[in-house]
């Protein structure tokens, strides 16, 4: 499931980075956190996937301008349905009836605005000084929470500060139906005052929150020396005082709205003293993502180790940096030198953003993995063992024969593709897995969810141009394939219920919970998904550059399901005793199940994909399903009939009202890149 943070036009660049960095730090571990701008509201399929929905601070009349109509009916459907809504700053204005901002100066906007979560009106600003693209108006404002809200959670206060710049209040909120407020504006003198601050509205069977202040910024990530926020103490330091409280306060709010959180609870005792500074905190937990760990290079055989050392020194300066564009790796000759510790820099990202860059320290082990106790999620030598004992002697391998570990990196997709010349240095079959990514990346604008127990890795792979009867399209196919093979074509595990839905995610049939009732006879089960996989390709002489991703939640049951958790389901229901998998065991039957598929479609009888299609239609969900062509006028209802062997396009026959088939109505369909659901809004072809 994914959050959405709202980043057309208006939407202010701080409040933009703050609400992503935020959100990724609280609930990443169970959610997609991404961006989306007023054309993907509009016109994309978000919504079934969508657990929250975020409005950030900005402009509201860019907001009007882009948003009225067509987008702002499927966001309030999307609410009324259920849905989850967060508005802050301008974004509380623009979910308002009415806004009436800054009236008798240039900055007046007044008018009605069509979301309506609020059935009042909104007024500001409530701070005096705010001036757009600026800090001049930026407050350290106290709010009072409303004791019938808070009271029962034991958060250790009833006030706190938290970041203002612009924003207004709900008038009479208390008095609205549907309408409870969350927390009240102190006046500048410490008294309490009686405008709301933060309120959260019922809308249908969905939740609109709506904030006039900031409880999303980050003060670490605010510059104390800028002169706008005033001499010290000023704004930041005042914030940074009271940040646990802040950190408790926006878990308390993300609860309240439905979402599952993965940040540890901070203790009530940092949360209430005055000096953050004092606070024991893991690295990195402040925020929630944890610092990045070193990466260990270790082979199956040591000689493979020994060559791709030599290889990877070729690049490097004479002080074993390796710099690459999107990264810096600095060479360790073993697990016995010193691993530096290097000091993070901030760039800009494609999007704008900053970002922390630190360089990679990359552990040679020439002697097999590093010991469990370095690396105690993922055990390097275990992995190795296991490879070599399911590995068929009547076939010579590659894949996996060496690996790059780390516990916790930045993405394996992003070390890989974007740093061509290290990837170039690498061997096909080279992998590089990790327990946790900060910065995981997906298909489009997603990125990778990264919970405890989830396996994700990215391969290496040298695809031959000349191979024109295998294509490189179908590596996506081949790496899901090979992740559900890996498991169902083991004995005992046939029916262990893993599924393929095109083109590149892993589903399951979700199994049932205590008390949940079997689906209806001659319906579909619940499916969720489990994992997902991401090819990149670049072209390099007479091959294709491939780097082939994939995450599968292996251990851990949130947030949907996990391949352990089906087969523990499977032993209830069928009394079998069917063993777990660990992290290291699967990429194991992954690579070798995997490397002899890839065999087969390049170097089998010459007809590619053709000689694994019934072992995929055995596995994919799709076979006579109906879809809907939304990008036809009018729209069209075919019918599934499988995958076309040149380019992989879905193969369809167009239907009538009784689902019977149109003769000559064939379309060949291709997904239309958006971020969601790629059997929604499929692009056709007519033959």
């Amino acid at each position: 499931m994914n959050v959405l943070v709202y980043s057309g036009e208006g939407t202010s660049r701080a409040s933009l980075a703050h609400t992503v960095r935020t959100l990724r730090s609280l609930v990443g571990h169970h959610y997609d956190v991404m961006k989306i701008d007023a054309k993907g509201l509009t016109t994309e399929p978000w919504e079934e996937s969508t657990s929250l929905l975020v409005i950030p601070g900005g402009r509201d009349v860019p907001y009007t301008r882009d948003l009225n109509g067509a987008a702002n009916d499927k966001i309030r459907a999307y609410v009324a349905g259920g849905g989850r809504f967060w508005g802050i700053c301008a974004g509380a204005y623009f979910s308002s009836d009415q806004i009436v901002f800054e009236v008798g100066t240039p900055l007046e906007v007044q008018g009605a605005r069509e979301l309506k979560f609020f059935s009042g009106e909104c007024r500001g600003v409530v701070y005096p000084g705010f001036v757009y693209d600026s800090e001049q108006g930026a407050n350290a404002v106290g709010i009072r929470l409303a004791e019938e809200v808070f009271g029962s959670e034991g958060l250790g206060f009833e006030e706190t500060r938290v970041y203002f710049n612009g924003g207004g209040y709900f008038v009479d909120a208390e008095k609205k139906p549907g309408c409870s407020v969350l927390a009240w504006y102190k006046d500048t003198d410490g008294n309490e005052g009686q405008k709301a601050a933060m309120i959260a509205c019922q809308v249908g069977q969905g939740m609109a929150l709506l904030t006039g202040v900031h409880p999303e910024y980050d003060p670490a990530h605010l510059d104390a020396g800028n002169p706008e926020y005033g001499p010290l103490p000023n704004v930041v330091s005042q914030l940074l005082e009271t940040d646990q409280q802040r950190l408790l306060l926006v878990r308390s709010l993300l609860k309240k709205l439905g979402l599952k959180l993965s940040q540890p609870e901070v203790s009530q005792a940092a949360a209430t003293t005055q000096d953050a500074a004092i606070v024991a905190l893991p690295p990195g937990a402040i925020m929630g993502i944890p610092d990045l760990t070193p990466l260990y290079l270790a082979s199956v055989e040591p000689a493979y180790t020994t060559l791709l050392a030599h290889s990877l020194r070729s690049i490097a300066t004479p002080e074993g940096l390796i710099k690459e564009p999107n990264d810096t790796f600095q060479l360790i000759a073993s697990p016995q030198h010193t691993i530096p510790v290097h000091t993070s820099t901030l760039s800009e990202t494609a999007e704008g953003e900053s970002e922390e860059k630190v360089i990679k320290n990359l552990v040679v082990c020439h002697d097999g993995g590093p010991s469990a106790s370095t690396t105690p999620q993922f055990v390097m030598n275990d992995y190795f063992q296991h490879l070599k004992k399911i590995r068929p002697a009547t076939q010579q391998f590659t894949f996996g024969n060496s690996l790059l570990y780390g516990e916790v990196v930045s993405s394996t997709q992003t070390m890989l593709d974007k740093n061509f010349t290290f990837c170039q240095h690498l061997p096909t079959g080279f992998v590089c897995n990790a327990t946790i990514q900060t910065a995981g990346r997906g298909r489009g604008r997603n990125s990778w969810i990264s919970p405890p127990g989830c396996l994700q890795f990215s391969m290496v792979l040298r695809h031959p141009f000349q191979a024109r009867h295998a294509s490189a399209v179908f590596v996506q196919y081949l790496v899901a394939l090979a992740v559900v093979e890996s498991v169902c074509s083991l004995p005992g595990y046939e029916e262990v219920p893993l599924k393929l839905k095109w083109p590149n995610d892993i589903y399951a049939e979700a199994p049932l919970e205590e008390g949940e009732e079997p689906a209806p006879e001659g319906t579909a089960p619940r499916m969720v998904k489990v994992g997902g996989v991401l090819v990149n390709s670049n072209f390099s002489g007479s091959e294709f550059l491939l780097v082939a991703g994939c995450g599968i939640n292996t251990t851990n049951p949130n947030p949907t399901t996990s391949i352990n958790h089906l087969i523990r389901y499977h032993n209830k229901k069928t009394g079998k005793n069917l063993a777990l998998f660990t992290q290291e065991t699967l990429l194991a039957h992954i690579l070798v199940k995997l490397e002899q598929m890839y065999t087969t479609f390049v170097h089998g009888n010459g007809t590619g994909f053709a000689q694994l299609e019934q072992t995929y239609y055995k596995r994919w969900l799709h076979t006579n399903a109906f879809v809907t062509l939304t990008t036809m006028t009018p729209h069209r209802r075919v019918r599934i009939q499988g995958i076309t062997l040149d380019y992989g396009l879905l193969k369809t026959v167009g239907v009538d009202e009784q689902g019977r088939d149109i003769a000559g109505e064939e379309f060949r369909l291709q997904p239309d890149g958006n971020s969601f659901d790629m059997l929604k809004g499929l692009i056709s072809t007519k033959l």
